[in-house]
């Protein structure tokens, strides 16, 4: 099997190594759902979500955009030793920040315990925001094996970690112990992983930080924070209004759903972390502007498919895996799943907001939306719950798509097939609202017929590649 991959194209190869990784990194999450939710009652699994929300807000800020700042300068870069220059001073960077974060993050503990809804006590969150600290250390090399195309290296971090992690949960609830120690076995995997990369990134770049390039760096990263936190607006903090208005229990239930829905992110992934650190590469060179184009309609396609595919699986899995008291997340699956890939097709279409120098654009479109996303949650959630929520946020993620691509084409003008796209996305709207209503049984057929019908669709708009020898015949008939 390992040569047969290794005879693949170098982009397929990478790919399939990326999915791999995801596919086990998910798949372990996904089995520890039924082990979670059969030791934790739905008000401590709704204690344990408020915390996780916790964690993707404070991984954004604690991030800086450093990610986004390696793949654009790397990609700028002409030389080998110019490529690990920029990598050895984001490696510094991140080295600094996490200092400064661990230092600061748990002076504020007892005042975030304090804010969070659900009853978090001081020492969750300590726990907490000691493997935060950690994010920015472990973000860094993971994607600078992604541009290195080092995706066996990567495949042994991610995985690695998810490993760590389930397995320390999964011992430590067996014996009986509660959401403390979980978060627990989640510091211990992140210490462990970040050992590990941090050598690797050292033995592989080194660590700089020279003061001239850094500031460059920061100028270009630090707007994404604020995008970041308008992306937390957007992602997560409806499930802090829910938890006080509807309680932690019943909140419980969409935040299960929203975990399954984020199978859709999972499906995307594999093309995503292969493209999104070549695409600043590919649009400098010859005929790059159609390829980026054509890479970003089948990131476009993907994404809509996979919420067909997630709107039919991801009911079923909950009803396989978790307790009867869960089983109310099945109604919130398929929109969850369409907003996930809206999320998705944003950032795909967004090339042309980072080919500045600046990256104060795509934090003000992603501020608009968030303050829209939130005045919605405010209004909408004390009337309809979890709809409210849904029905804020799509608006706001409509808005959001909407002003990166007019925003993107006036920076960058791309020759997307917006037409054809637009007719795909209706068509996918159309047959999730119409799976919403139709029986529990019928699900999985309907969902199949649906994603047949969407991949003949996508290639008849031209948006889906053919194969060589089928496109030849159709050229000939």
């Amino acid at each position: 099997m390992l040569t047969r991959l290794q005879n693949l194209p170098p982009a397929l190869r990478q790919s399939l190594v990326y999915g791999l990784a995801l596919a086990l990194s998910k798949g372990i999450s996904l089995l520890m759902v039924p082990v979670t939710t059969a030791f934790l009652a739905p008000a401590a699994f709704g204690q344990l979500d408020v915390l996780q929300t916790l964690a993707d807000l404070l991984s954004i800020l604690i991030a800086m955009g450093l990610a986004d700042t390696l793949f654009r300068f790397v990609g700028d870069a002409k030389h080998e030793e110019d490529r690990r220059i920029v990598a050895a001073n984001v490696f510094g960077m991140a080295m600094i920040i996490t200092a400064i974060t661990t230092v600061g993050l748990q002076l504020l503990a007892p005042l975030i315990a304090g804010i969070l809804p659900g009853g978090v006590t001081e020492i969750q969150a300590r726990i907490l925001l000691g493997a935060l600290s950690l994010s920015v250390c472990l973000l860094v090399p993971l994607s600078w094996l992604r541009m290195r195309g080092r995706a066996w290296m990567y495949f042994i971090g991610t995985v690695g970690r998810v490993v760590l992690q389930a397995g320390g949960t999964a011992i430590v609830l067996f014996l009986g112990f509660g959401v403390t120690a979980v978060l627990t076995a989640g510091l211990v995997a992140s210490v462990l992983t970040f050992a590990w990369l941090g050598w690797q990134q050292l033995r592989d770049s080194g660590i700089r930080f020279e003061p001239a390039l850094c500031k460059r760096y920061f100028v270009f990263g630090s707007p994404l924070i604020f995008a970041g936190l308008a992306g937390f607006v957007l992602g997560s903090f409806d499930r802090w209004i829910l938890a006080d208005v509807i309680g932690p229990a019943a909140m419980a239930q969409y935040a299960l759903a929203a975990k399954f829905a984020l199978i859709t992110a999972f499906v995307v992934q594999p093309f995503d972390l292969w493209w999104l650190p070549k695409r600043f590469s590919t649009l400098n060179a010859a005929e790059g502007e159609e390829r980026c184009a054509a890479m970003a309609q089948i990131g476009v396609t993907i994404a809509l498919g996979a919420s067909i595919f997630v709107a039919a699986v991801g009911p079923v899995l909950i009803f396989w895996l978790t307790p009867e008291s869960y089983h109310g997340a099945i109604e919130f699956v398929p929109w969850l799943a369409l907003l996930a890939s809206v999320h998705s097709i944003t950032q795909t279409l967004s090339l042309g907001l980072y080919t500045g120098r600046s990256t104060h654009m795509t934090a003000t479109i992603d501020g608009v939306a968030a303050l829209v996303a939130g005045a919605g949650y405010f209004a909408l959630i004390p009337s309809f719950g979890a709809f409210g929520a849904i029905y804020a946020t799509s608006f706001a993620l409509g808005l959001r798509l909407v002003m990166t691509v007019w925003m993107a084409q006036l920076s960058r003008l791309l020759p997307y097939r917006l037409v054809s796209m637009s007719i795909l996305f209706a068509a996918t709207t159309s047959w999730l609202g119409m799976m919403h209503f139709i029986a529990f049984e019928l699900v999985l057929v309907v969902g199949a017929l649906g994603l047949g019908f969407f991949i003949l669709l996508g290639v008849e708009l031209k948006l889906l590649p053919l194969p060589r020898k089928w496109s030849s015949k159709r050229a000939m008939s």
